[in-house]
Parts: structure tokens; C-alpha cells; sequence
């Protein structure tokens, strides 16, 4: 628990469940976030530590160096539900349980070289 004094003197205790949650491991018990300091999150194989609730689509891609230009966003909820982001939309991480996001390329050829290229047989 951590005590904020304001100027008039007056004395306000927040409650910080912990400094750090994350996400997939939260999700996996079925929970929700609660409020932190910081989340960390899982974008494909990448884990990445932010610190605030929310973010948008855009700004989470932005963290693996992507952009929804060449982009698709989806988040995987608890239970198996996948749901697509929009680039402007706001995910908070407190609100569902959100396992981890994951992208998909818009252009199939991106970052999995030429298909035209492979051997068959």
C-alpha cells in the first residue's frame, strides 16, 4: 500500500496490488489485471514492460516495431477468443482478460521471404 500526502495535509492511501502484473499469467487463472505501476505483455514472442493501462492498437504494434500499415493487431483473450484492434482503438488491460496480442502481415510475402521460392516435394 502506498501513501500519497496531499498539500492540504490530508492523507490518501492507494491500493497497488503489485508493481509489475503480467498479463498472460493473470489470464491463465481466469482473472483480470488489477491496478499497477506497470504491465507486461506478450506481442507474438516478445515480452515488453509499459506503464500505463491503456494503449492503442497502433502504440502496441509500435513496441515490436510495427505499424498497421503492414500490420493486422488481434488480441487473445482467456478462453480462446481472438478479437482484432483497430489502430486507434483503446485496449485497457485491466478491463478483459487479455492474454497476449498477437499480428499478423497484411502482405503474406512480408518477413516470410518469397513463397514462390519454396520446394515442393
Amino acid at each position: 500500500m502506498e501513501k500519497i500526502v496531499t498539500r492540504e495535509g490530508d492523507v490518501t492511501e492507494v491500493l497497488i496490488v503489485e508493481e509489475i502484473i503480467d498479463l498472460e499469467v493473470y489470464a491463465k487463472q481466469g482473472k483480470k489485471a488489477p491496478h499497477a505501476k506497470g504491465y507486461r505483455i506478450r506481442i507474438d514472442r516478445e515480452y515488453k514492460e509499459v506503464h500505463v493501462p491503456e494503449m492503442t492498437g497502433r502504440q502496441i504494434l509500435a513496441l515490436v516495431g510495427k505499424t498497421p500499415e503492414k500490420y493486422l493487431l488481434s488480441q487473445k483473450l482467456h478462453g480462446g477468443q481472438v478479437v482484432p484492434v483497430g489502430a486507434d482503438q483503446i485496449v485497457d488491460f485491466r478491463h478483459h482478460i487479455i492474454e497476449r496480442f498477437q499480428t499478423l502481415a497484411l502482405d503474406p510475402t512480408e518477413g516470410g521471404g518469397d513463397a514462390s521460392r519454396l520446394r515442393v516435394g
